[in-house]
């Protein structure tokens, strides 16, 4: 082989070193699908509800594009943290979490006592049963979405940072949250119109991207419910606007 092929030919490998690779350990790759039925007591009237049937749905949805995928309603925070470490899918459908009168940077487990999921740790030491996405190191790459449909929980907050934010930091490739109050069903009605929409897209169409699906599902609830509820105030990062539901795509390591 002649020297003026192998400029060329390092080039490339460098290139293709150079991208990152979104994989995962297990074919098919793993998704989590969290759900709660939140209670009273503890939660007052307004902040009971029942969540479980959207993570039902959600894991579906991605079985029938062929993860393996598992709904596991009413987990606490520990399983919720430990299982993302190896998701390629991760969803939760619940609670924002409010410390005093901040909201944002958590997700509220609830199984009969409460845990939380939170952002970073600014040194406010106010639960027992907590764990942090700033902790992880490398364990958050392999995650091609995670979707936050709770309250503020693409929030930036005073206590505990962005959930959005620390995921796109940690790795995460497409990271999905909502800013302000959004209220269930509608919320719910939202999340399975944005799974809906990545499989089969919209009326008559093909599948959609993450970005398209979760503005189009906005669109439905406003047809359903005749305004957005707080669901129009997304924070999301993609790194494509072309990234659509597809293991395929996704690959294994």
């Amino acid at each position: 082989m002649g020297n003026k092929y192998i400029l060329p030919l390092l080039v490339m490998l460098i290139v293709q070193l150079a991208i990152p690779v979104s994989a995962t350990q297990y074919t098919p790759p793993w998704t989590h699908n969290y759900g709660y039925y939140y209670t009273t007591p503890p939660y007052p009237q307004d902040r009971s509800f029942d969540s479980r049937s959207y993570a039902t749905y959600a894991a579906n949805i991605q079985s029938i594009v062929g993860y393996n995928s598992y709904d596991l309603p009413g987990s606490g925070a520990y399983i919720l943290f430990n299982n993302m470490k190896e998701d390629a899918v991760f969803f939760f459908s619940g609670h924002g979490g409010v410390v005093g009168d901040t909201p944002g940077g958590a997700l509220e487990c609830f199984n009969g006592t409460k845990s939380y999921i939170f952002a970073e740790d600014k040194g406010w030491d106010v639960f027992d049963d907590r764990y942090f996405l700033s902790s992880t190191t490398t364990e958050l790459n392999d995650i091609l979405l995670a979707l936050y449909v709770g309250c503020h929980t693409g929030k930036e907050s005073d206590y505990f940072g962005n959930l959005v934010d620390m995921s796109s930091q940690k790795g995460v490739d497409n990271v999905i949250g909502f800013i302000h109050f959004i209220y269930f069903p509608p919320a719910g009605y939202w999340s399975d119109r944005f799974w809906y929409r990545c499989l089969y897209g919209g009326q008559g169409g093909s599948h959609q991207s993450f970005k398209y699906a979760a503005s189009g599902a906005v669109a439905d609830v406003m047809i359903k419910y005749h305004g957005p509820y707080g669901l129009q105030f997304m924070y999301s990062k993609y790194s494509s606007i072309y990234e659509y539901l597809d293991p395929a795509r996704y690959g294994v390591v």
